[in-house]
């Protein structure tokens, strides 16, 4: 089947197959030439889409070229560092491809659009708790893309603008509660890369128990700002199957990633970008009415979130130069040393991720940081495990306080508030209580030694 006629694929389309192909093909054969090649496809998509990106991304895409630039000039020594930080962010840029190209098929498909009716049906006192966990599951596919689904379906089946608004915040959190545990998810991504020694699969292990833990919680007592209440009608449509196939296919694809990273070795991330696009594909092979042409509309959703992408490529860069400036310092002997491998820095980085966050600053930037400069040190050689918990909590808290966290500005639109409004006070509650259980968790993982 011909997946598309060159002539209709523009130039960054191109770049992108260009990207992905090098990226996968260079992990697998282990050739660090087709990788560099990736990263320098990578820089030359971000120019191609300048004029597309929005004006925060075009900042931190400048200030990552600026980075580069410096060390090069100043410490040429340390440049390799940050090539290799441009392939690290290559790879999560290629994440957030693959996601706008599963997001495509997916986002038209009646099974879904019935899932999520199915969880706008459940009895307005369950309805919270049921739109927490089933977001959560069908954010693995959609992403961001979840919360836009229930916003739609709900200006049309709720007549309570309060009530709607707490669904809308239900399908938020539970998307943001899956990139603690999910190895498909973002955040997951910079936590495995930047901190070494972490045991992947027991980190998914234990961040799956934490986020059912939360969502016990979160469910019996919401935390719902009073312009948010419970209550409300009910969908009509309940299509119990529906729910069950979304649940299968969640299932499949983090079955077949975690087969494949456990089989070939790959990260997490890499084994993401090659299951979700034939994922996609088969979707639309699928589909009766698939053709050349949707194939082309797919390959085009590849720069769906080419402001995430920019955005988290660049962060990692940045991140990376200010590692290095933090290691040629005196400050470097005392955060690497024993005196830092402690419950208490584990904490203090549990607030201050989120509380960079809130203050705009995106979380990936300290994310980053602190993935880079604490993997190495001696407090992720000594407790990997609970650095990575500490990193992965800290990321899904951020999303939730951060006013430009994708996830709070769709909120706010389909809420009509201010994007600082929903992360400064619908959502502080919440994460108060989020952040205390990841506190109590890492107590514990670290007196294990975790």
């Amino acid at each position: 089947m011909s997946i598309a006629r060159p002539a209709t694929l523009g130039l960054g389309v191109w770049l992108q197959l260009g990207l992905l192909g090098t990226l996968i093909a260079g992990a697998v054969l282990g050739l660090s030439q087709l990788k560099a090649l990736s990263g320098a496809l990578a820089v030359l998509w971000i120019a191609t889409q300048w004029g597309r990106l929005l004006p925060l991304a075009r900042v931190f895409a400048g200030l990552a070229g600026a980075a580069l630039l410096c060390v090069s000039l100043l410490t040429p020594e340390r440049a390799p560092a940050l090539y290799t930080a441009v392939i690290q962010g290559t790879g999560f840029a290629a994440l957030m491809m693959v996601l706008g190209l599963l997001r495509q098929p997916v986002k038209r498909a009646a099974i879904t659009q019935a899932a999520a009716r199915t969880l706008l049906s459940v009895p307005p006192k369950r309805r919270y708790g049921a739109l927490l966990v089933g977001a959560q599951f069908m954010a693995l596919m959609f992403n961001v893309g979840i919360i836009a689904m229930i916003g739609d379906l709900t200006r049309r089946s709720e007549k309570d603008a309060d009530g709607a608004a707490a669904m809308v915040i239900a399908a938020m959190r539970g998307a943001a509660l899956v990139s603690i545990w999910s190895p498909m998810s973002l955040g997951f991504a910079i936590v495995t890369a930047g901190v070494a020694n972490v045991p992947a699969l027991p980190l998914v292990g234990l961040a799956s128990c934490f986020t059912v833990a939360v969502m016990a919680v979160t469910t019996r007592f919401p935390l719902l700002p009073a312009a948010a209440r419970l209550g409300g009608a009910s969908t009509d449509t309940r299509d119990p199957r529906a729910i069950a196939a979304v649940l299968a296919i969640a299932a499949a694809l983090l079955g077949v990633s975690i087969a494949l990273h456990h089989t070939s070795g790959l990260s997490f991330t890499l084994c993401a970008v090659i299951v979700l696009p034939c994922f996609a594909f088969l979707w639309l092979a699928l589909e009766t009415e698939a053709g050349p042409q949707r194939f082309t509309q797919a390959l085009g959703a590849l720069g769906d979130l080419r402001n995430e992408g920019a955005l988290f490529l660049s962060a990692n860069v940045i991140g990376a130069a200010l590692s290095l400036a933090i290691q040629s310092s005196p400050l470097w002997a005392v955060l690497s040393g024993a005196g830092f491998a402690s419950l208490p820095t584990l904490l203090i980085l549990l607030v201050l991720i989120p509380l960079a966050a809130a203050l705009y600053l995106p979380n990936s930037i300290m994310v980053v940081l602190a993935a880079q400069i604490f993997g190495a040190s001696a407090l992720g050689q000594a407790h990997p495990l609970a650095l990575g918990l500490t990193l992965c909590i800290g990321w899904a808290l951020a999303i939730c306080v951060n006013p430009i966290s994708a996830m709070n500005l769709i909120v706010a639109r389909f809420c009509n508030v201010s994007a600082a409004h929903v992360a400064h006070r619908w959502n502080l509650r919440f994460v108060l209580v989020c952040g205390a259980m990841g506190a109590c968790l890492l107590a514990l993982v670290y007196s294990l030694g975790g």
